[in-house]
Parts: C-alpha cells; structure tokens; sequence
C-alpha cells in the first residue's frame, strides 16, 4: 500500500474527479459502458479519498454556484436507465437485526455525488487546490461518501440479480 500511495497524487485525484463527471455529463458510447465505467470511477474515487492531504487556510472563498438538480438527474436517468430504487438497513452499527429497512435510490445516489463533485472541481478551478481537497475529503466523511458505498454495494448486488 505504501508503494501505492506514492503514486497516488493530486493530479490523479483531479482526473479521477474529472472523470467521474464526465461520464455522468458526456456519458461513454453506451449504456452498458457507462454501467461498467461507473463501477471503476467509483472504486478510484473512494481509493483517492485514503491520500488526500491538505494544508487548512481558514480563507472565506466564495460557494461553489449551486447545480440544477432536476436537469442533472435528468441526464443520470439517460445515462443511467437501468439502475432504481434498492433496500438499505436503517443504521449498520446499532440495532444489530432489528433495524428498519429503508429504500435508495441509486439515481440521488449518483446526484449526490456529482453535485458535490462538481463542488469540488469549482473550487479547485476557482479557490484553491487545498479547498478542494478539503471539500472533497469532508464531503466524503460527511455525506457523499456513503452514497458512493451504498451505490457500489447496489452494483455489486444487482450485476448478480439478486
């Protein structure tokens, strides 16, 4: 691992973001492909997370413009036709085979990401390469990241049928 995480730098993270946002924006040359695309950008999202660093500035930069949801899940839903609603437990650590079932959605999944993805490539354009990466990494902890594990978790499950 330590061999990888020399090799694992911020521009690689920027280009993994990039590439994520590009196959929800521009898609691949079939569905099919974007299926498995999405699969392998998701695992290099969630592998970059592990060596983000990042030097706190405590500067006040501008938000990031805020994303038309409705048309970007629009454009997920063409990019992405055959994906739908999945179960998800309720809590994974607490209630240990008592805990509500809840319903996903693996559409918002992809919406969460990518609005917050999106966050993330307009600061790094705009404020600064250490905002970004902090953006991307408090994102991860706090919201996105578990859409990104419940989303792959759906893929892995739904590839096999069941």
């Amino acid at each position: 691992m330590a061999e990888q995480a020399s090799t694992m730098k911020r521009d690689d993270i920027y280009k993994t973001i990039e590439d994520f946002l590009n196959l929800v924006d521009k898609g691949t040359v079939s569905i099919e492909e974007n299926e498995e695309r999405l699969s392998l950008v998701l695992d290099q999202l969630a592998f970059g997370y592990h060596y983000i660093t990042y030097n706190f500035d405590n500067k006040e930069y501008p938000e990031a413009p805020e994303q038309d949801s409705k048309t970007l899940r629009q454009l997920i839903v063409t990019r992405f036709p055959n994906y739908g609603y999945y179960n998800s437990p309720d809590e994974f650590t607490s209630n240990i085979a008592e805990t509500k079932v809840v319903v996903g959605d693996a559409i918002d999944d992809i919406l969460d990401i990518t609005i917050e993805l999106k966050d993330v490539m307009w600061c790094w354009q705009n404020t600064s390469i250490d905002d970004a990466l902090w953006h991307f990494k408090n994102g991860f902890d706090t919201h996105w990241g578990l859409h990104l594990r419940e989303l792959q978790l759906y893929l892995l499950t739904n590839s096999r049928g069941q």
